[in-house]
């Protein structure tokens, strides 16, 4: 038994006898042996509020969600967020942590939805803290398109005196053509009310941004009712996506997310397929200022100067490519280096790992961990569903196929959850162009939970095909 596990033994042992403070000694120890290990700050923050000490829980909470982004365990790292927001209900930097962890997983509505949180949180506090523009400038480059988070992210910057950069944020917005007249017209007055304090250089900036659409923004004061960045959210976003009464996103939100709904779950296949970073696509959101905006079409008989040359992009791309294999290849050390300790038949860290290497696309090691955790009787059904699913994202459905029907032989005699099973053979047998085999494995899906997923869109695209 290596060292790691010795001392996590004593320490269970301690927690058994209910010496709280020798576990805690000792869980200390272990972090110097394995300081990167985020279950390890998970456990220690247990064990810190099982004693009703909630600031070292909280905190120890805090560093396992850090080491879990680092090694993109991001489902664990969000877990984690909600113990915290358990404790310490409305905390304005766990919203934000869930937003950023949300957008890296690219579920955008979730994440705009968080950011907002965090947004409305800091307005409606006293003094703002510290690190509060940098926060916002994080959110905006995560999600550059998101009118939501640009509109509130303005209102904080506002506050926080930086009004030329929040009336940047605006014209952007206004700019990228996104919104409709209504909501258009009140950024406008909004962007008025901010250029009112700005001086030339600054104003001609923004003038240069809206372009055409500069000869529109008002002139005169604005309305008393928007004299101040306190005014009323209901007068100056009639189109904002938080429900006030449920705080929840209205449908728009989850679907540009690919979601189906607040209730809903985004499905997998959505997911994995833009899990890999598509700088490209982020690039039409820029301006020469360095404001996130969406890029207008070129006028007709104009040049679109914000497309590359095919060279550049050639080299662009091949330089992404590079910095993506750099990212990948320093998580999967970091992931092997926290996980170098773990006992052969340590099935949950193997799974963790594995799911980890799924979502850096790298479905070969992902594949080696699960076969490990699939020896747990716990995580059998559910290791072997995302083999399935790997082979599936390898484009070799036959072996997803072998593998799924694997699991639903053991499922038969064991017992288990197979909805995911189900869904993913039905996924293999379509990308074999089996259609009544992949209906009949819907359909399993379907009289069970007509919400899992795709599932409904599914039966209405095959209910049609003979």
């Amino acid at each position: 038994m290596s060292k790691a596990s010795q001392l996590r033994q004593k320490a269970q042992n301690a927690l058994k006898k209910g010496k709280v403070q020798e576990a805690v000694d000792i869980y200390r120890k272990l972090l110097q042996v394995e300081p990167r290990n985020p279950n390890l700050y998970n456990e220690l923050g247990d064990i810190f509020l099982h004693s009703s000490d909630r600031i070292q829980a909280v905190s120890s909470f805090e560093q396992a969600i850090l080491n879990y982004e680092k090694v993109a365990l991001y489902n664990n790292a969000v877990a984690v967020c909600k113990k915290i927001l358990r404790i310490v209900p409305n905390r304005p930097e766990t919203f934000f942590k869930l937003g950023e962890l949300k957008a890296k997983q690219k579920f955008s509505g979730e994440a705009a939805v968080f950011f907002t949180q965090y947004f409305d949180s800091v307005l409606e506090g006293g003094a703002l803290p510290e690190g509060v523009q940098r926060k916002v400038e994080i959110a905006l480059e995560l999600l550059p398109a998101s009118e939501e988070v640009l509109s509130r992210g303005a209102d904080v910057l506002e506050r926080a005196g930086h009004s030329g950069r929040a009336a940047a944020v605006l014209a952007g917005l206004i700019a990228g053509g996104g919104v409709d007249a209504q909501r258009s017209d009140i950024y406008r007055r909004r962007l008025d009310r901010l250029m009112q304090s700005l001086g030339a250089e600054d104003k001609a900036r923004i003038d240069d941004m809206l372009g055409p659409a500069a000869t529109h923004v008002q002139t005169e004061p604005a309305p008393a009712a928007e004299a101040g960045p306190a005014a009323s959210r209901a007068d100056t976003e009639p189109a904002a996506y938080m429900d006030a009464t449920s705080g929840e996103a209205p449908q728009e939100v989850y679907e540009a997310a690919g979601k189906p709904g607040a209730t809903g779950e985004a499905p997998q296949e959505k997911f994995e397929a833009d899990a890999v970073f598509d700088a490209p696509a982020e690039s039409a959101f820029q301006n020469g200022s360095g404001v996130p905006v969406r890029r207008s079409a070129p006028q007709p008989g104009q040049p679109d100067r914000g497309a590359p040359a095919a060279e550049d992009l050639s080299d662009i791309l091949e330089a992404e490519d590079a910095a993506l294999e750099a990212a990948r290849s320093d998580t999967r050390r970091l992931a092997e280096e926290i996980t170098s300790d773990v006992e052969e038949d340590d099935f949950r860290s193997h799974y963790d790992l594995g799911m980890a290497y799924i979502e850096m696309a790298l479905y070969n090691e992902a594949i080696k961990e699960l076969q490990i955790s699939a020896r747990s009787e716990q995580l059998q059904l559910r290791s072997i569903e995302m083999i399935g699913h790997c082979f599936l994202l390898m484009q070799n459905p036959r072996l997803a196929v072998k593998q799924l029907l694997r699991g639903l032989d053991i499922a038969r005699i064991a017992g288990g959850e197979t909805l995911g099973i189900h869904y993913n053979l039905g996924l293999a047998y379509e990308a074999l162009g089996e259609i009544d085999k992949a209906r009949e494995q819907y359909e399993e899906v379907y009289i069970v939970d007509v919400t899992f997923r795709e599932i409904s869109d599914k039966m209405t695209k095959f209910s049609t095909v003979k």
